[in-house]
């Protein structure tokens, strides 16, 4: 029995020790469970159909991303739904008042998944942390989707969304005076462009953006190392982004336009101070950053935050998207 038992527990010893051996890579050290998430879904990848894009496999990846998606419960918050009926479409949106108060600050948010999945309000966990950390109203869109819709859909859609909430903001308890924007990966190049589109129409007016793991550049020219080194292995891979920016923006020509690509805006002196958070271990960091320093150097208040060890989205470290929302919440308190 005893033999048995040293045995097992050897065996056991060299697993942990392989399978922490998967924490060093080539770009530096990884968490321990991203590592093993990385490990586990390219295994996955190798056994599994070829991802089509169709509602089946769209409500596959939200279902999966919601197990990685979550945040302490905050019960106090007041969930609403409501639907805008506009002339061509209705538009489904979800609002979190912090459960008191008034007059408060207003944020809309924009869910991130590659413009093809993460409908159905995906980031909800977050979203009622977020407005009770922050105090403020915070309003979800539930914007369409590729490969259904193409550019510019989605971000008529958020437009869409940030007029209701101009409209709908008071009767919310918000004050639309002090309106910022919020996004994740997809969202967050949508929320960029979308502080962009805003200035354009004349509003409303956008006082604050937070940008957390963002696309800012479609058109492969700012992808930098990361898109070289993380290319492969760490969740999100270069070939799947390239399949998800087809489907959204099928014309390759449009790639480059500001309001696909907020980095190509050619002036974005006039834009919101922003918060941009990227992960050391993401494919997409690289871009994000380029368009911090794009918005540093143009004079716009910029507070980077690179997240060391951990991979797009914060998979599997459920205390860095913590950390990282704090640091939304902390911005949201001091612009608006």
């Amino acid at each position: 029995m005893t033999t048995v038992l040293l045995t097992t527990l050897g065996m056991l010893l060299i697993l942990l020790a392989w399978m922490y051996s998967w924490t060093f890579t080539p770009q530096g050290r990884i968490r321990f469970v991203p590592a093993m998430i990385c490990r586990l879904a390219a295994v996955s990848q190798r056994f599994s159909d070829p991802v089509t894009y169709s509602p089946q496999d769209r409500q596959s990846a939200n279902e999966s991303v919601r197990r990685f998606v979550s945040l302490p419960e905050r019960p106090e918050v007041r969930v609403e739904d409501h639907v805008w009926e506009l002339p061509e479409r209705p538009l489904r949106l979800r609002s979190y008042h912090p459960g008191a108060g008034e007059g408060l600050p207003v944020l809309l948010n924009l869910h991130g998944g590659a413009w093809w999945m993460g409908n159905d309000f995906i980031d909800d966990s977050v979203m009622r942390y977020l407005s009770a950390e922050a105090g403020a109203l915070v309003v979800s869109v539930d914007y369409r989707l590729a490969p259904e819709h193409v550019h510019p859909a989605a971000l008529d859609d958020c437009y869409a969304g940030l007029q209701w909430l101009a409209e709908q903001a008071q009767a919310l308890g918000g004050d639309v005076s002090r309106l910022g924007v919020y996004g994740t990966s997809a969202g967050g190049g949508l929320a960029a462009s979308l502080c962009q589109l805003s200035r354009e129409r004349g509003g409303p007016e956008i006082k604050h953006q937070a940008l957390v793991v963002p696309v800012t550049d479609l058109s492969g020219k700012y992808g930098g190392d990361s898109m070289r080194d993380l290319a492969t292995g760490y969740i999100l891979t270069a070939s799947d982004l390239a399949d998800m920016i087809a489907n959204y923006v099928p014309d390759a020509a449009m790639r480059s336009d500001p309001l696909v690509s907020p980095i190509y805006a050619g002036d974005v002196s006039a834009l919101p101070p922003a918060f941009i958070a990227t992960a050391e271990f993401d494919p997409l960091r690289d871009m994000a950053e380029a368009y911090a320093a794009r918005l540093s150097e143009a004079g716009v208040e910029v507070e980077l935050q690179r997240y060391e060890g951990v991979i797009h989205g914060f998979f599997g470290s459920a205390d860095v998207l913590q950390a990282c929302t704090d640091r939304v919440a902390s911005a949201v308190k001091r612009y608006l």
